[in-house]
């Protein structure tokens, strides 16, 4: 992995930094909430639930201020804003108040995933789906050293230790604001104030369906961090440890392997088909799941590996997809509420994926996976059409 040159290069060292710290937050914030301030398991799901669901509409509201005054000094204040809302929750001592703490995380949080979109689409130029992908290996990258670093605070297992790994990632936002500062500012791109615009970023109906086809394909990212540990205990003779070296193999996989499948996307129709090809790999994937059901531990084992590896294959696909389709059907003067709302399209179906698929996969078993991998496979063939119509009702588009 080679950094890129320029603002790219501080916008990939900012990255990096955030997704250390989110890799603490991940690691502790449930031990944090249930350990050192008392709620339950179940509180604190719910609470996240409609926290996410409350903050899915900042995203297009907070990428329209980015098209207006600039990408970078919008994402300064939501760094920011991450950075206080995440310390807040040091504050925290009862249900409400962490409703309303984890509520103001997620607005932020959704403004900046907006924001970042639309900076990457303007430090990055022609090439910027590309520099999303290398960045989503970077994040991968960042997540993993701060997931294993929280692991040495969850041994000692006090309030203090739980506490410190809020702050730290509290204070990565803090830092990415310093880096990010360097960026030079990003004036708005000439059209912004031509009322077509406005009025296509809100009732654009053929990119809402391209986002809603995705959306549909985003129901595989909750596959393994959500539903394979249940699986695998519930479902399979295969030990309980091999979760952790199946999450490491998807890890690995996907920070080795994004960046060159981007290279291989230059157009819309490439995105076109390697998103096609990537929902018949996560399809199958499905099915080797749904096989590991059966068997002795060995043959399970196996086939979860097996599994693991397709399944990281169909989603570096899509992801490679994703980019350059929601990047290159939008326009150029309205990109950060386009990415606010392909964000907040996929994010609904995130934030139903693991109930949803916890009915499928676990309660249905095996009929469930394959009902997911039909879906997965419908929604990967309706891209073609999406993007096609996409296309042909977008005059700003310029088919590369």
């Amino acid at each position: 992995m080679h950094l890129p040159e320029g603002p790219a290069r501080t916008l990939t060292w900012a990255i990096l930094i955030t997704a250390v710290g989110n890799g603490l937050y991940l690691a502790g914030v449930v031990l944090f909430l249930t350990r050192a301030v008392g709620l339950t398991g179940t509180s604190v799901g719910i609470g996240l639930s409609i926290a996410g669901l409350l903050g899915l509409g900042a995203g297009p509201a907070v990428g329209h201020l980015a098209d207006r005054i600039g990408p970078r000094t919008i994402y300064l204040v939501t760094l920011t804003a991450e950075a206080l809302a995440t310390a807040a929750l040091a504050l925290v001592h009862d249900f409400g108040a962490f409703v309303v703490v984890a509520t103001v995380v997620s607005i932020a949080e959704q403004g900046s995933r907006a924001v970042r979109g639309a900076l990457i689409a303007q430090v990055g130029g022609r090439g910027r789906a590309h520099l999303r992908g290398y960045l989503r290996a970077v994040t991968n990258i960042g997540v993993a050293v701060g997931a294993a670093g929280a692991g040495l605070a969850i041994q000692h297992d006090t309030y203090t230790a739980y506490l410190a790994l809020i702050l730290a990632d509290a204070v990565s936002f803090l830092l990415a604001a310093l880096v990010i500062a360097r960026i030079p500012p990003c004036p708005p791109v000439r059209g912004v104030d031509d009322g077509r615009g406005i009025r296509r970023g809100r009732l654009d109906i053929p990119y809402l369906g391209v986002t809603g086809v995705y959306g549909l394909l985003s129901l595989q990212y909750p596959v393994l961090a959500v539903v394979l540990p249940l699986w695998i205990v519930t479902h399979t003779t295969a030990p309980a440890w091999l979760v952790s070296p199946l999450l490491l193999t998807n890890t690995l996989l996907v920070v080795c392997l994004q960046i060159r499948a981007g290279h291989r996307v230059e157009s819309i129709a490439d995105g076109v088909t390697i998103t096609r090809h990537a929902a018949v790999l996560l399809a199958g994937g499905c099915v080797l799941f749904c096989a590991s059901a059966a068997g002795p531990p060995i043959v399970a084992c196996l086939l979860l590996v097996v599994a693991v590896i397709v399944h990281t294959l169909g989603e570096i696909g899509q992801a490679a997809g994703e980019f350059e389709l929601s990047f290159n059907l939008a326009p150029d003067h309205a990109q950060g509420r386009y990415q606010g709302i392909f964000g907040m399209g996929t994010g609904i179906c995130v934030a139903a994926a693991p109930a949803l698929l916890s009915v499928l996969c676990i309660d249905w078993g095996q009929p469930g996976w394959i009902l997911l991998g039909g879906v997965l496979l419908g929604a990967g063939l309706a891209v073609g059409p999406a993007a096609r119509w996409a296309q042909r009702t977008s005059a700003h588009l310029v088919d590369a």
